[in-house]
């Protein structure tokens, strides 16, 4: 677009139920070797965007991958909660502290 670079992509797999087919486009990103999972690299579209979780607003650099397949949509990496958040694994869906 105008002579610009457009990274455009949805979120989510149309079988997942919150679904939409809202397409996010970004002029500003770049590409990494990222190692998956499996230890190998691959290159990936990075963006920086901004991430609410609970009362906290943190931006952030996002590496985006097909995980259409995969369980889970979208994982958050340790470098994101390290310093932020307390994780306990024994719990679900928690976003304020116990009382």
């Amino acid at each position: 677009i105008d002579g610009k670079k457009v990274l455009c992509f949805k979120l989510l797999d149309p079988s997942h139920p919150n679904y939409n087919e809202k397409q996010h486009c970004f002029t500003e990103f770049e590409t990494k070797q990222i190692k998956n999972s499996f230890g190998d690299l691959e290159e990936r579209f990075v963006i920086r965007q901004r991430i609410k979780m609970g009362k906290k607003t943190v931006k952030t650099s996002i590496s985006l991958t097909d995980r259409g397949s995969m369980k889970y949509p979208v994982l958050i990496g340790r470098r994101f909660l390290k310093g932020r958040f307390i994780i306990d694994v024994s719990e679900s869906y928690l976003t304020e502290k116990k009382k």
